[in-house]
């Protein structure tokens, strides 16, 4: 049954712990395209010879992450779609550890007669004794089947305004036909992203790589982008974006930025497609 909207935003927040070791580390910088040139340095400082120098930032977004059916919203699953993203990354998390979170609903929304609703969650992420802040994370959630009684109607917040140059900066972030299949051992075991049945049942004509995958691949190579070098006192310290479109296993994603004070606007695309696949987002470094 759809919980109401007092419902939803008076709901316990949900903790979890998960203990990861440097080889997790390394599988997740795999997952999210690092390695693919073995004479990248920028890279192999994320994957070893074991322990890895440093850990991705949005490595945060996998750890201690529950998957929505755990959250308990009350919402049909089957209708849920993830609309964007945010990271804050206040530490840079350590090569290994044991990480708790905890899980609210911050926002829901109404989107009109027979259009579902938006639910805002946001993740706080510390070390399992509670003493370290490392990360703040933000997710949308489109659920257009259902429509929790008492929410009120969802505000369209005013577009970025369009850029009238062109990019600063470039980039291809490369994908291979294993980057679902490895990305699916951090945690999301759909098979929407590893069986073909499964994704052709969704309307897709094959497995396609999950969001996240794309929103870290984004997040390491716009980072690469703007404060690659090893080594490097600048490291990335948050990045939003929209889900526009899915990528497929294999396909490369390039990544134009525009660059600011603080760090750029982004916009990601597979050119071989002409899909724009991230919108309205951006990415800030940090010291």
């Amino acid at each position: 049954m759809v919980k109401t909207y007092d419902e939803l935003m008076g709901m316990t927040p949900v903790a979890m712990e998960q203990s990861y070791t440097a080889k997790d580390s390394c599988l997740y910088a795999l997952s999210v395209g690092c390695g693919m040139d073995p004479f990248d340095d920028w890279s192999r400082q994320h994957l070893g010879p074991l322990p890895p120098a440093r850990t991705l930032a949005g490595m945060a977004a996998v750890i201690a992450a529950p998957r929505v059916h755990m959250i308990g919203l009350g919402v049909t699953l089957s209708g849920i779609l993830h609309g964007s993203q945010g990271l804050i990354s206040h530490v840079s998390l350590p090569v290994e550890g044991r990480l708790r979170s905890e899980s609210r609903v911050t926002g829901v929304f109404d989107r009109g007669e027979g259009r579902g609703c938006l639910i805002n969650m946001t993740r706080e992420l510390y070390d399992a004794d509670n003493v370290t802040h490392y990360a703040t994370l933000t997710a949308t959630y489109i659920c257009r089947s259902d429509q929790p009684a008492g929410a009120p109607p969802v505000e369209k917040s005013a577009a970025p305004a369009p850029l009238d140059r062109a990019p600063d900066i470039v980039v291809e972030a490369p994908t291979s036909q294993q980057s679902a299949q490895i990305f699916a051992l951090t945690g999301d075991q759909n098979p929407l992203h590893m069986v073909p049945e499964a994704a052709v049942k969704a309307g897709f004509p094959g497995p396609i790589l999950h969001g996240m995958a794309t929103y870290g691949t984004c997040a390491a190579f716009a980072e690469k982008a703007l404060a690659g070098g090893v080594p490097s006192s600048l490291r990335l310290r948050s990045i939003t974006g929209k889900f526009s479109a899915p990528v497929f296993p294999g396909e490369v994603i390039e990544l134009s930025l525009w660059r600011d004070a603080a760090g750029a606007r982004f916009q990601a695309r597979v050119p071989a497609r002409d899909k724009v696949v991230i919108s309205d987002a951006r990415v800030d470094i940090a010291s």
